[in-house]
């Protein structure tokens, strides 16, 4: 040992003396010089969570493993750094922890050193600093090397580096605390790898194993540990996992995660408990009080979800309801929107929706308020709300039109004004909506305008085939004489959608009945047979060609009063007072003739006039 090392090592055993002796016969416990400085390791002094602890609840009961004993977990024993390498050597009955110390000393820290000295001198009088101290020194720059790959997470790289350091200096050896925190990390990498794996048994064996990990030091182990804990059905074990870090560890912003994600694993009964227990400890306040935040969010998110999850207790609603409103939490008002809406308690909802808005422009906000407005009949205020804010967002834009369309398509529509017509025109076209475009054909087609409606129906088409859609562009294509276009319709889509099939009866006149199609003429009158009643059913069936439904309905009651109606003159009966919007008479109608005898014509009148197109009609 060098003459300035030995004059260092006699200067702190001096001043160690004196600042021991001073501290005792100050007689002030926890006062100890140097204390932070001398522990960087604060798992050598903190009590880690006891995995086989008796839980409070079973007080007696056995200890049980976790898992431990598993052959399918990983190697909670990995081959730590210090087995290609010498640790220094040690008095098995020395009880107090030099670490620290020899760490400080092999970095030729002196002023630490000194200060560790004095704070083992003070804890332990009789203690006395190890002779061979600073022969253990070595060039600090060689270790902190090492320790900067550690930091990187290199941990290959470092072993290959202690070998060729040892190769250069045999008597080189690492600090104590740089294989302490090389071993600990390579534990902390087989469970995090276990964990990731979703290996509840694997985590758990390795913490077993290593019980001295579940510190604050490393909240994310213990996180780990306790979502394992989780997956193997020992919640209890959890909570107190859990407890364990709100009420011991430092870092305020680990206890609220915490709390966070016990809400996320644990039912609410077990956090709350949690919340309680975490309430002893005073600087808890802030988290807890965000956390309970939370966990009022998660209940009513959960009842906005599904309508049929727990409710909310009332008081504990009202009181988030009143700090809702006295701090205008504009999300949290949206979130109480859904939940209402999801009761369906509509005025309460749009009054929340509507909070939300005047707090903040949210977009889901304004689709809540539309919905809610639609569900309580104001249609007309819901309309206008959704083309207000149709460019915030896509669905809004959607609800728009799926409002229109829902107008469009009553029984008699009253005439639309050219300005909301065109409004609709633009959000079909711009959101390329087949049921508005759908929606725009039936419309139209209607009130006769049959070559818009065919536009319609053909864009319609275009975004999304569907048989109702299809229908309407090959009778359009039909009306307004387009036969090519009919042709081609019928023919791509027949084989697709049988209602389309059944059309091909427009485009052959001796041919069978489809939807809206004039039935098969095998000659005579049909019924009495007679010359006035089959000069009456073939004018019949041209009217109905034409398109002169009524006429064609007066034609029939007259040949009605000469011969009996057959089942092919009944189906024209069907078809022309459903052209005529009298659906409810069209489909007793069809019913009658399907009781009579069921065929493919009487199907496709029941399916149509009952169901697909819109049943809310009813007849003049």
């Amino acid at each position: 040992m060098s003459m300035n090392r030995m004059a260092l090592l006699l200067g702190c055993i001096g001043s160690t003396v004196l600042i021991a002796s001073g501290a005792l016969s100050a007689g002030k416990p926890g006062q100890q010089p140097g204390l932070l400085l001398s522990q960087p390791d604060n798992a050598a002094s903190e009590a880690p969570f006891d995995l086989k602890a008796p839980l409070p609840d079973n007080t007696g009961a056995k200890s049980t493993s976790t898992g431990g004993l598993l052959m399918s977990g990983p190697n909670p024993n990995p081959a730590p750094l210090s087995q290609p390498l010498a640790r220094p050597a040690r008095d098995a009955s020395a009880k107090v922890d030099e670490s620290a110390l020899r760490f400080y000393a092999s970095q030729n820290d002196s002023a630490r050193v000194a200060m560790e000295i004095k704070r083992i001198k003070a804890l332990n009088p009789s203690w006395e600093p190890p002779s061979d101290l600073f022969s253990e020194a070595g060039d600090p720059a060689v270790e902190q090397k090492l320790w900067d790959l550690f930091g990187e997470g290199r941990y290959d790289e470092i072993r290959i580096a202690v070998e060729n350091i040892r190769k250069a200096d045999p008597n080189w050896r690492p600090s104590e605390k740089l294989v302490r925190e090389f071993d600990r990390a390579q534990v902390r990498l087989q469970l995090i790898a276990a964990s990731d794996a979703k290996d509840a048994h694997g985590v758990l064996a390795i913490a077993e194993a290593q019980p001295a990990m579940l510190v604050c030091a490393d909240v994310d182990a213990m996180w780990r540990v306790a979502e394992a804990l989780i997956q193997t059905s020992q919640e209890d074990r959890a909570q107190e996992l859990y407890k364990y870090i709100l009420t011991r560890c430092p870092d305020p912003a680990e206890r609220l995660a915490t709390v966070q994600k016990a809400m996320e694993l644990l039912p609410v009964p077990a956090v709350k408990a949690l919340m309680a227990a975490a309430r002893y400890r005073n600087d808890n306040g802030k988290a807890l009080e965000t956390a309970q935040l939370d966990l009022m969010r998660r209940q009513i998110g959960a009842v906005a979800s599904d309508p049929a999850a727990a409710p909310v207790p009332p008081a504990d609603l009202k009181s988030f309801e009143s700090l809702v409103k006295q701090k205008r939490m504009s999300n949290d008002a949206d979130l109480l929107g859904w939940h209402y809406y999801s009761l369906k308690s509509w005025s309460t909802a749009a009054e929340w929706f509507k909070l939300a808005m005047g707090w903040d422009r949210l977009p889901k906000s304004a689709e809540g308020y539309a919905l809610a407005l639609r569900q309580q009949g104001q249609l007309a205020e819901a309309e206008a709300l959704a083309y207000e804010w149709r460019n915030a967002s896509p669905l809004i834009a959607k609800l728009f039109v799926e409002i229109v369309a829902t107008a469009l398509t009553q029984p008699n529509p009253a005439p639309f004004d050219e300005a909301r017509l065109a409004r609709m025109e633009e959000m079909v076209s711009s959101t390329k909506s087949a049921n508005g475009g759908q929606a725009l054909g039936w419309y139209y087609y209607n009130k006769n305008s049959f070559p818009k409606a065919r536009q319609w129906f053909e864009a319609s088409v275009t975004w999304e085939a569907k048989e109702t859609n299809v229908l309407g562009l090959a009778l359009a294509a039909h009306r307004i004489n387009d036969r090519a276009l009919f042709r081609k319709t019928v023919t791509d889509f027949g084989k697709q959608y049988a209602a389309v099939a059944a059309l091909q009866a427009y485009d052959k006149p001796q041919g069978g009945t489809g939807k809206g199609g004039a039935p098969r003429r095998s000659g005579g009158g049909g019924g009495g047979g007679s010359s006035q009643a089959s000069q009456l059913a073939n004018a019949a069936v041209e009217q109905f060609k034409n398109g002169h439904y009524r006429e064609a309905l007066a034609t029939l009651d007259r040949r009605a009063g000469v011969a009996r109606e057959d089942q092919g003159l009944g189906v024209l009966r069907g078809w022309a007072l459903y052209h005529l919007n009298q659906y409810d008479k069209a489909r007793e109608k069809f019913a009658e003739l399907d009781r009579k005898q069921s065929t493919r014509d009487t199907q496709y009148g029941l399916y149509y006039t009952g169901a697909a197109l819109d049943p809310a009609h009813i007849g003049d």
